[in-house]
């Protein structure tokens, strides 16, 4: 039986991360979420008649045995399948509309897109939320014929979100980002997010602007060739930085 307060359960609260990710799931299709965990996202689409046909994947038997309670406890299990599944391994191709993986590293997500590219169309919703490696994880992204149609930051509890929706277009992408640090900053920040002047991405900026000039300052006071190459990283990191902020000034 599920732990806790029956009152908070009947409210069933959602972060607001997920509640994001939720918002832009196109309605009425088969919604498949990658790295469940406890189920708490498709029990949300469930509830909410986002969709009435989810499937809820993880990798770890434990989660989905978790997921399963929470997916009875609220009367959902109607609409919600659950899959021991390696990734995008027990998806059928074609078989949902939209796929949503959040809360993993950038190159796992990777990881899971190239391993199950044949269960992905030009007509697949992706809705993304890497926590990590999200320069790279652009990167992969340009490179491999994804267009990112919606990108946001937003902030909860002090941690920084990125969210992507995306569909598989089949053109490179890189050739729009190369113009030296423009196209640095947008892997680095999201183009979006930038051009749309996102106010967590700029709290997130002025953020990193205090730290990394702390640390450059603390690595002057000594002096050897490897904090002299650190330091020029740091630089160019705030150069980054710097030019990222002027896409926020009137």
């Amino acid at each position: 039986m599920i732990k806790g307060n029956t009152a908070q359960m009947n409210e069933f609260k959602l972060s607001r991360r997920l509640r994001q990710v939720a918002d832009w799931i196109d309605r009425g299709g088969t919604v498949a979420d990658v790295g469940t965990d406890h189920g708490y996202l498709p029990v949300y689409i469930a509830k909410n008649n986002i969709s009435d046909n989810i499937i809820a994947m993880d990798v770890r038997r434990k989660p989905l045995e978790k997921a399963e309670e929470n997916i009875k406890y609220y009367g959902v299990s109607d609409k919600i399948e659950l899959r021991l599944s390696d990734g995008l391994e027990k998806l059928m191709p074609q078989e949902a509309d939209t796929i949503t993986i959040c809360g993993m590293g950038g190159r796992l997500m990777q990881s899971i897109l190239e391993r199950g590219s044949d269960k992905i169309t030009a007509d697949t919703q992706l809705i993304l939320s890497p926590q990590s490696e999200i320069r790279e994880f652009r990167i992969y992204l340009a490179a491999s014929g994804y267009e990112t149609l919606r990108e946001t930051m937003l902030e909860e509890d002090g941690q920084f979100y990125v969210i992507m929706e995306c569909v598989q277009s089949g053109a490179d992408r890189r050739a729009y980002e190369s113009e030296e640090i423009r196209g640095e900053v947008f892997f680095r920040y999201g183009r979006l997010p930038l051009i749309e002047k996102n106010e967590s991405l700029m709290k997130y900026l002025l953020r990193e602007e205090k730290l990394t000039k702390r640390v450059s300052d603390r690595l002057r006071l000594h002096e050897n060739e490897s904090v002299k190459a650190r330091v020029s990283e740091l630089e160019y990191d705030l150069e980054c930085i710097k030019y990222a902020l002027k896409f926020f000034e009137k």
